[in-house]
């Protein structure tokens, strides 16, 4: 459930997907049908008893006329164009005909044996001419020969069918309906395709900021009056395989789609979610959870602080914190102001609070009536089935409504543009401050329901937007002076009136006037000389291919291209013609050469509806927020009374108690294992190899697409390379080529592939833990008459052999580092998990190196250096080490019948490409990553990001794919997510989601999203063993059959022809594995469970666990037994005042101010006994069982204060040099000293050393010598860096002299600059520096720490009893 504000989701979302050709084996589960309105036996219930049903020659006669094929022939003889086409398919005893009829009862056919006759137990309110011949040939293939225009149809349970239609593009029949008594309307898209897709969609238009259609989205979906369960949606997540399931709030609609491959499975979730949206519960305590409410810090605490909980209030905080959805909902909000688009339909976290219970189900009344629902359904499973169950059990009840109040009029358009600045967050993680500017122009364009007009905006879009080609690309991007566009920008088709926008980033505040004037420069310019001929070629090619390209979801997205059409009355039917929109755009082009000129006069030269918006970050913006979020709250909570306050504290304990209340889950439907296929899809593969290239061949259905993909691999590269691989991928095919400039060659990409796609490849072994291969993606497609070309512009990019265009290669970094962080606070989680595996695992590591939060620090320290000509030749070699078909393998997916052809080019191509002749011939070649050495304490990390929310994660490192036990833990991690995790975290907590999965590094993960909490939901982590230990006697085996199947919607997802045999040829999970795998899968126990929950979450350990926050700064976390900070401060003044005496001297002077005097006699005599080893465990208050009861009350209070006391032993065995008189205590710090360097250096992907106060170099050689750090010594004393150097060339290695060096050097608060010289002269400006000073202490403590602050360069800071990061 969330709330969306779709920008992309425009009309042209239905040319990335792909009609299915009918022919080849597909799986078709029960409940198919191979008729729009039947069930199986249709076609032959037809051929028994043909009924041919006559009204009256005249309205036959009208009927004729509104074909688009006229009848021929004399009436009197019905042999004329007897039953030979336009033919369809009707319910049972109805087939609807176009050919010529005499409509007369006497009438019969000797020739096809036709009879004609009054049907007169119709019960039918309607009829229609219909006619049966049997010349006609048999059935063969659906949705064919569909009558083009109906204007009279049947009743069929309740539903007129208005319309059936052929959408040949899409191999689709349509059929629209109207239910008869309530007018709800139905969309049913009649394909063969087995992932079948219903949802109810309801016109909503809030009028204020108070979330109510987002809340009441999500309080319908806990529970209703057949399934009165608390969250039923929830829990049918895991008692189902639905492909997708969901619900989602738009400006203007809500809808609640959900697709499966299993007919069981749809009638299932049929029910759950037509019976939620017409007969919720819409309970108080569910708009309480779901919505918002006033509830204590600690629920079960009465004098804690009152504060505001609710998921989508947490989840409304979140969807705002990327600067790009602020700016997003602000355009809407001021470009369409009049009606509901003003306001916020998901929510204003600060206004959210003003929703009550009694608008909650007035609204309801108000637009989940029937007669405002739109019923959707696509796919091959019957419809009557669907028609009658929601007539019988819904619509029949039911009056018409009147709806005019949900209806969006179209905006009166501005006689004069506008223009608007707003204030947003700053990204810590982003650009530098200044640039964090942002300025969009936007325009409000063509109605929606004006279909052509919008597919030409699109169009115009794509031509101005898209590519080094378009007008704005050139005038925009190419001069360099921002970041690039925002994500937004484009043609938003999601509102009654569609919106253009263009927006860039990575402005600074002078550059707005500029950005302004570039616009209405690049409009005059098109004006006045149009647009390149093969740029519009490229756009057109895109449509054409994409209208043949496969998605895995294709009713869904369908669903999602026709929303916001539908939602305003618009013709979904008309809207999906394609391929008619496209042959009027080319006949209009060619007719009148001026024409795509003139569209942009008109909506754009013209347009004086026109937004310019401006936004600029403000570091104070959290700060802002969180004092208006107290500011709500003082307001709610001050006019409370106690009893208020009371009845907020018992309803809060009710709450709570409902929470953790039993749910007779039973009376909700459910699939069993036996819907759950024994074997797997197995696709038509064979593998060949082509000189020294390994190739995997997949025959499959692409629809006359050729897909390649090729994977080089880098284990070659230097791990400093590695880090550059990301950055390389990005630019490498849009450099240009040795024949074309980058114009040229995207020109010509575009016009034959839909794209040339190089990424980073990362693989993890399937049997080893922190193993991995390494490399990149190559990957494109065409259409098949094009794969010639697509080889050759390959070949082109396998043949660059230098980059030289540093001007272009500066604007393509520019872009990159703009884009790097977007998405960071919407997949927050994703990036906790990746970066807590990383900890643990050496594979997840590297993957976090590339892809991950260490891999934007890496990106903005290398940026910093703007030494791109350096970067671009090191890019240059990167592409002439990788550029050799010895590193090479492919994977192409093509028709079967296309495979010698297409293979003979491709052989070609390879053999064409160039190869080392002495390299060794490509073969997997996997890495191993660095592990963290173990250590007492769990690896932690908080990354902090300017959000009000947390994403918290956990990592617990397990098994490889293969292994038995890693079935078991993907089924756990199902089961603790819904039966754990779920209530505790979104339930209890508030956040917008949580859970727990492994993944194929080996590594079990825990996670939350948009979580109002941070170290409790650690805790909660943490207990997840304790649950499990505690309610595993309680675990049924209805319980583990539900996370089975929840594990088998992504096992068994449904794979597009595109991407079948692609988890072989990336993976390497051959049919074998997977099958192994599956029945791994389905034998999981509840003794299995226990057994790996046991072995791998009973007990924490350092070298296997983790945990990450993600998120704001947390100031201080509270004990558990502390409601409020001024509680806590209070408790430690108190203790600190009572204990003074033992602070207040220095160590030194605990005698000479006879600091004993005032310790307890039976303390003192305490320690007189113990052992040396029981004294140091009173560091980490710990105490012997007779220490007095004074000392562990006072021990005990410390503890409560919850101070991080833990030791770190965790020593390293090191040889020292023979001769070097070091004594025990200077060994002994040594020891303790160098493991904690190397933890905190990889963890910070350090790797050079700065020693201040070096001494005599010890640990500096050490650290060279141990871990191959790059060190520089600073010292103070000349004599001491000279008896270094001697000690150096006396008792260290050669490698040590060019590895470490010392310098005199006194450091001081202005030693930075001096640092700066000793950085770029000696490290090379290339490596993350970490500072250690073994007795760095007092001032120059400070001074060191204020040198972190000043030197970006230095990553972290290391003394002998601090750190800091």
């Amino acid at each position: 459930m969330f709330w969306v504000s779709f920008k992309f989701f425009v009309f042209l979302v239905t040319l990335s997907i792909l009609k299915i050709l009918p022919g080849g084996k597909s799986y078709e589960p029960p409940g198919t049908v191979k008729y729009p309105l039947g069930d199986e036996d249709l076609n032959n219930d037809i051929l028994k008893n043909p009924s041919i049903i006559e009204k009256s020659l005249k309205d036959f006669k009208q009927f004729q006329s509104s074909c688009t094929r006229s009848i021929s022939g004399d009436l009197q003889d019905p042999h004329v164009d007897c039953c030979n086409d336009d033919i369809r398919y009707g319910p049972k005893d109805i087939l609807f005909s176009t050919n010529a009829l005499k409509p007369s009862p006497e009438l019969s056919c000797k020739r096809c044996d036709l009879q004609v006759k009054e049907n007169k137990e119709a019960k039918y309110r309607r009829v229609a001419v219909t006619q049966y011949c049997n010349i006609f040939p048999k059935y063969k293939e659906i949705g064919q020969n569909v009558v083009p225009k109906i204007t009279q149809w049947v009743n069929v349970h309740g539903f007129e069918v208005k319309d059936i239609q052929p959408l040949k593009e899409f191999n689709i029949t349509a059929l629209k309906l109207v239910h008869l008594k309530t007018k709800a309307e139905y969309l049913h898209l009649f394909r063969n395709d087995s992932n079948n897709v219903f949802s109810i969609n309801f016109r909503t238009t809030p009028k204020d900021n108070t979330g109510l259609p987002h809340i009441l989205e999500h309080i319908v979906l806990c529970g209703s009056q057949i399934f009165p369960v608390r969250d039923p949606f929830f829990k049918m997540l895991n008692r189902s395989l639905a492909t997708f399931m969901n619900a989602m709030t738009g400006a203007d609609y809500t809808m609640y789609p959900f697709s499966t491959q299993n007919y069981q499975d749809f009638c299932n979730l049929q029910k759950i979610y037509l019976d939620a949206v017409f007969k919720p519960n819409l309970r108080y305590f569910d708009f309480l959870q779901e919505g918002w409410r006033l509830e204590n810090t600690n629920p079960q605490d009465i004098k804690s602080d009152l504060i505001i909980k609710g998921v989508v209030y947490n989840e409304m905080k979140g969807a705002f914190s990327e600067n790009e959805r602020i700016l997003e909902q602000k355009v809407l909000n001021l470009i369409l102001p009049d009606h509901t688009y003003g306001v916020i339909s998901g929510g204003d976290p600060l206004k959210i609070p003003n929703l009550t219970w009694e608008d909650l189900k007035n609204f309801h009344k108000l637009c989940y009536h029937p007669s405002n629902a739109r019923f959707y359904s696509y796919g091959n499973f019957p419809l009557t089935n669907t028609l009658k169950y929601i007539e019988d059990t819904y619509l029949s009840q039911c009056d018409y409504q009147d709806q005019s109040h949900t209806v969006v009029p179209p905006q009166k358009h501005w006689t004069q543009p506008k223009q608007e600045h707003i204030i947003g967050r700053y990204d810590n993680l982003g650009e530098a401050f200044e640039k964090q500017n942002i300025l969009t122009v936007s325009l409000a364009m063509s109605d929606i329901t004006n279909i052509y007009d919008t597919f030409v905006l699109s169009f115009l879009t794509e031509l101005l937007i898209r590519g080094p080609n378009s007008p704005f690309y050139k005038m925009m991007i190419e001069p360099n002076f921002s970041g690039g566009f925002i994500p937004s920008t484009g043609f938003d088709t999601q509102t009654r009136d569609c919106i253009f926008t263009i927006g860039l980033q990575g402005l600074k505040q002078e550059d707005f006037s500029k950005v302004i004037d570039i616009y209405e420069t690049t409009i005059d310019d098109v004006l006045k000389s149009g647009f390149d001929t093969k740029h519009i070629e490229s756009v057109l090619h895109r449509y054409e291919i994409g209208i043949k390209h496969e998605t895995s979801n294709f009713g869904l997205h369908l669903l999602f291209g026709i929303v916001s059409t539908w939602n305003h009355n618009g013709d979904v039917i008309n809207a999906l013609r394609i391929n008619t929109l496209l042959d009027k755009l080319q006949n209009d082009i060619k007719s009148d050469k001026f024409f795509l000129q003139k569209a942009v006069e008109r909506f754009f030269k013209n347009n004086k509806h026109r937004l310019v918006l401006t936004l600029s970050p403000d570091k104070e913006y959290e700060k802002k927020q969180l004092d208006a979020e107290k500011k709500l709250i003082k307001s709610k909570v001050n006019g409370l009374t106690q009893e208020n306050k009371q009845s907020i504290y018992e309803t809060g304990l009710e709450l709570l108690k409902e929470q953790t209340s039993p749910q007779n889950t039973n009376i909700l439907p459910t699939l069993t294992m036996d819907d759950i296929s024994d074997d797997i899809d197995h696709v038509n593969r064979e593998k060949s190899k082509f000189g020294p290239v390994p190739t995997q061949i997949n025959k499959v259905n692409t629809n006359g697409i050729t897909y390649f993909r090729g994977i080089i691999n880098t284990s070659q590269l230097t791990p400093e390379q590695h880090m550059l691989l990301p950055l390389f991928c990005s630019i490498i095919t849009k450099m240009g080529t040795k024949k074309m400039n980058y114009r040229e060659f995207d020109n010509l990409v575009m016009t034959k592939t839909t794209g040339l796609d190089v990424g980073v490849h990362f693989a993890e072994s399937l049997y080893q833990l922190h193993v991995y291969e390494p490399g990149i993606l190559l990957s494109s497609y065409c259409l098949d008459k094009n794969v010639q070309s697509m080889w050759e512009l390959w070949n082109d990019i396998f043949n660059l052999n230098e980059l030289k265009d540093v001007k272009r290669f500066e604007t393509l970094v520019q872009l990159y580092m703009s884009n790097l962080t977007h998405g960071v606070a919407d997949s927050g989680h994703a990036y906790a998990m990746q970066s807590a595996a990383g900890l643990i695992s050496g594979a997840a590591y590297q993957k976090d190196l590339l892809t991950g939060l260490q891999h934007i620090s890496y990106m903005k320290t290398l940026v910093k250096t703007k030494r791109y000509e350096s970067i671009l030749a090191e890019l240059s070699n990167i592409a002439k080490q990788l550029f050799d078909k010895n590193n090479l393998r492919c994977s192409l997916n093509i028709l079967q019948e296309k495979r010698n052809s297409i293979v003979k080019t491709y052989e070609k191509f390879v053999g064409d490409l160039p190869g080392n002749t002495f390299g060794v011939p490509n073969e997997t070649t996997y890495n191993t990553g660095k592990v963290w050495a173990p250590t007492d304490a769990i690896n932690c990390q908080h990354h902090v990001i300017n959000v009000p929310i947390h994403f918290c994660s956990k990592g617990v490192l397990t098994v490889p794919y293969t292994e038995p036990d890693y079935a078991r833990l993907r089924v756990l991690g199902r089961l603790l997510s819904a039966k754990y995790l779920h209530p505790e975290i979104r339930e209890k907590q508030g956040a917008y989601g949580g859970g727990a999965r492994i993944s194929t590094d080996g590594v079990f993960s825990f996670y939350s999203y948009r979580d109002p909490q941070n170290l409790e939901t650690l805790n909660v982590f943490d207990k997840s063993y304790n649950w499990l230990e505690k309610e595993v006697d309680q675990i049924t085996e209805q319980d583990i059959l539900e996370a089975k199947l929840g594990v088998f919607q992504a096992v068994d997802a449904p794979v597009p022809p595109s991407s079948k045999g692609m988890r072989e040829f990336l993976l390497g999970i051959n049919p074998d594995v997977l099958q192994r795998h599956r029945a791994e899968i389905m034998i999981v126990n509840r003794d299995g469970l226990k057994k790996v929950a046991e072995k791998y979450l009973a007990k924490d350990t350092p070298v296997s666990t983790s945990k990450v926050i993600l998120g704001p700064k947390i100031n201080m976390a509270l004990p558990q037994n502390y409601s409020s900070f001024e509680n806590y401060l209070e408790d430690c003044l108190i203790f600190l005042k009572k204990y003074s005496w033992i602070y207040n001297s220095p160590n030194t002077h605990l005698l000479s101010n006879n600091i004993l005097r005032e310790t307890s006699s039976d303390w003192i005599e305490y320690f007189k006994r113990i052992s040396t080893k029981s004294l140091n465990k009173l560091a980490t208050c710990e105490t012997e069982e007779n220490a007095p009861n004074s000392l562990k009350q006072f021990l005990q209070k410390v503890k409560s204060f919850n101070p991080t006391l833990k030791r770190y032993t965790n020593e390293v065995t090191v040889n020292f040099p023979k001769n070097t008189q070091i004594g025990p205590k200077k060994k002994h710090e040594i020891v303790s000293l160098i493991p904690l360097i190397n933890e905190v250096c990889r963890k910070t992907n350090c790797d050079a050393v700065i020693d201040i106060g070096c001494g005599l170099g010890y640990i500096s050689e050490i650290l060279n010598q141990q871990f191959n750090y790059k060190v520089i010594g600073i010292e103070g004393c000349p004599k001491k860096v000279l008896l270094a150097e001697q000690y150096q060339k006396k008792f260290y290695s050669k490698r040590s002299t060019t590895k470490v060096e010392y310098f005199e050097h006194m450091v001081t608060d202005d030693s930075s600059s001096y640092m700066e010289q000793l950085y770029t002269n000696k490290l090379n400006s290339k490596n993350n520096v970490c500072i250690i000073g073994l007795h760095v202490c007092a001032d120059l403590c400070i001074t060191v720490l204020d040198l972190f602050r000043k030197l970006d360069f230095v990553k972290v800071v290391r003394f002998k009893r601090s750190t800091k990061k």
